[in-house]
C-alpha cells in the first residue's frame, strides 16, 4: 500500500503537467515588440574559402511584428575585421510553433542569409537563438561558411508590464 501511495505522489506531477491549464502555447504573436540581443560566436573573416575564422561579439535590437516579420539593427565586432558596419540594418521572417520552438531568417546587405533555430522562454519575454544554416550564396559553389553563433534576446518591456500599462487605462473601481 505504501508503495502505491508513493508511486501516485511521484507520478502525479508528471500527469498534472501534461494536462495543465497553465501549459505555454506559443504563436507568432508571442513575439511582438522590441527585443535586445547579445550575440557571440565565430564566423569566417572573409567570404572566401580558407579565410581565417574570427570570434565575434555584438548586440542587436530586433522588432518582431507579431505576424512573422522582423526588422533588426545590429552592431557586430570581429576579432579580425573589427567593427566594419555600425548600425547594420536587416530584415527577416520568423515562425513560432505551439511548443515555443521555431525558425527565423535574417538578411543583411552584403552578408549571407542566416537561418536560425529559436526557442521562446519566460512567457515570451526571452528568445534564444542558434545559427544553423548560413546560405553560401556569397560566392557560387563554395561550401557554407563555418558560422557558430548564438544569441539571447530579452524583451525591452516585459509582457507583464505591458498588461499593467494597458490595464491602467481603465478607470479605477469605485468604492
Amino acid at each position: 500500500m505504501k508503495i502505491r501511495i508513493a508511486t501516485l505522489f511521484l507520478m502525479a506531477p508528471a500527469i498534472w503537467a501534461q494536462n495543465s491549464p497553465f501549459q505555454t502555447v506559443c504563436t507568432n504573436s508571442t513575439l511582438e515588440g522590441d527585443f535586445g540581443f547579445t550575440v557571440t560566436g565565430t564566423r569566417p573573416s572573409a567570404p572566401v574559402p580558407g579565410a581565417p575564422v574570427e570570434a565575434i561579439v555584438g548586440v542587436a535590437m530586433t522588432h518582431f511584428d507579431g505576424n512573422g516579420n522582423l526588422t533588426q539593427t545590429d552592431n557586430i565586432h570581429g576579432s579580425i575585421n573589427g567593427f566594419p558596419a555600425p548600425d547594420r540594418k536587416g530584415t527577416g521572417t520568423y515562425t513560432i510553433n505551439s511548443d515555443c520552438t521555431g525558425t527565423m531568417t535574417l538578411e543583411n546587405t552584403g552578408s549571407p542569409t542566416l537561418t536560425l533555430r529559436i526557442v521562446v522562454v519566460d512567457d515570451g519575454n526571452e528568445v534564444r537563438t542558434a545559427v544553423v544554416d548560413p546560405t553560401a550564396n556569397v560566392r557560387p559553389a563554395t561550401p557554407s561558411p563555418q558560422v557558430m553563433v548564438t544569441s539571447i534576446g530579452r524583451r525591452v518591456t516585459r509582457r507583464s508590464q505591458i498588461a499593467i500599462i494597458m490595464d491602467s487605462s481603465k478607470p479605477a473601481p469605485t468604492r
